[in-house]
């Protein structure tokens, strides 16, 4: 069953490389149209999810990431709208030099696993055919009511179309990702969506490139010079929005110049809103009353409302602090130009924020997450980076 499956998916990759546009384009519109028709149903579905969750004692964190919500479904509606207005990707043509130029094609089979995040599966599946990729998709027992669901969505869509049926395939959550990934040429990349234990687990049975999604543990650098009231608002917009909250800033590092009362003021406020905040050695002196923070944390995401805080300096201190540490965004807030250069040259992380909270703009950008790890590409995963280029000389 498992090998005619993926065999199935790659005759349809071959299929959608050679799709026309207004193919891909009709595919798209009919998962648009498919969605909306579909909406009280996922409903209905995501919540036996959410009952059998809870009786398994899924973790808050993914149960979060697994609700659905009208808002949330108008939000995918909506960034899928808009994925169809964009021009065809594979038109540019990229010059290279004399005698030759280059063009965009398809990946070919691109495999998505995740741990909780079931809707993250039709914005993938947007993306396939707007680029021409087939796609295969495992999600884990939590959101298997809500993965079929959307499984039929996609079936749907697809039989209105001409293109193969095959191509949009969702894999039962019995067959593990080990039994898959492992196996040479199942998928030509495979994106991942989960907590750390989970990436990690799945990372190693893997034979293809394996792009992990970014989450959390976003640095923010504080040396006084705004007020307290921008701190506030820049940590707490970046826990609004998407369910997964890929940019949250869970780290803050103050530098000598912030004031010890406006750094009191912030914490409190945080702490009156929910948060649940930690300290370094040094800020336990002021601070006895919070816990220390555990010195594996400062490179992990918490994906929930907990801050790290952590002292240094000067900002030269703070740079290399994150770039210990630091794995998707880094923001500085200050009124000091030659600060914002200094930052964002010499900062490493993939996504660098001045005096702004950091957000994934999933609309406006039509991505679906970022990478944060070094290697091929860092930065926001958008239609780019599911195509190739090859090369033609004449």
């Amino acid at each position: 069953m498992l090998s005619e499956l993926l065999e199935a998916a790659r005759f349809a990759s071959t299929q959608l490389a050679q799709a026309s546009y207004s193919s891909r384009q009709e595919a798209l519109l009919a998962l648009i149209n498919a969605l909306k028709t579909a909406e009280p149903l996922l409903l209905e579905q995501n919540t036996l999810d959410l009952e059998s969750s809870r009786d398994l004692a899924v973790s808050g964190i993914v149960l979060g990431w697994l609700r659905l919500t009208h808002e949330r479904l108008q939000r995918i509606t909506r960034w899928l709208e808009q994925l169809y207005q964009a021009p065809d990707p594979w038109v540019q043509a990229l010059p290279t030099g004399r005698n030759t130029f280059r063009y965009a094609v398809p990946l070919g089979v691109i495999g998505l696993i995740y741990e909780g995040l079931p809707t993250l599966s039709l914005l993938m599946a947007g993306l396939a055919l707007k680029t021409g990729n087939a796609l295969v998709i495992w999600g884990g027992a939590s959101s298997r009511f809500t993965a079929q669901a959307i499984a039929n969505v996609l079936q749907d869509a697809l039989s209105r179309t001409s293109l193969p049926l095959s191509s949009l395939q969702t894999l039962p959550f019995e067959l593990p990702p080990a039994s898959w990934l492992s196996q040479p040429k199942a998928v030509d990349v495979a994106i991942a969506h989960g907590r750390s234990r989970f990436l990690a687990e799945h990372r190693s049975a893997t034979c293809c490139p394996f792009v992990p999604l970014a989450l959390g543990n976003s640095y923010l650098v504080w040396d006084g010079s705004v007020s307290p009231e921008v701190i506030l608002s820049c940590i707490q917009q970046s826990h609004d929005g998407s369910p997964d909250r890929p940019l949250a800033i869970e780290k803050i590092i103050v530098l000598a110049g912030v004031n010890p009362s406006h750094l009191t003021f912030v914490m409190n406020e945080l702490a009156q809103a929910g948060y649940k905040s930690a300290v370094d050695e040094y800020l336990r002196a002021t601070y006895p009353e919070l816990p220390m923070v555990d010195a594996t944390e400062w490179s992990l995401p918490y994906l929930n409302q907990r801050l790290a805080w952590h002292y240094e300096e000067d900002l030269g201190k703070a740079i290399a602090w994150i770039n210990r540490y630091g794995t998707t965004a880094s923001v500085i807030a200050t009124t000091n130009y030659q600060d914002c250069c200094q930052f964002y040259q010499q900062v490493h992380t993939p996504l660098v924020y001045l005096n702004r909270s950091p957000q994934l703009e999933r609309l406006s950008a039509l991505a679906i997450g970022v990478v944060a790890e070094r290697g091929a590409y860092q930065g926001v995963m958008g239609i780019e980076q599911w195509l190739s280029t090859k090369q033609i000389w004449l």
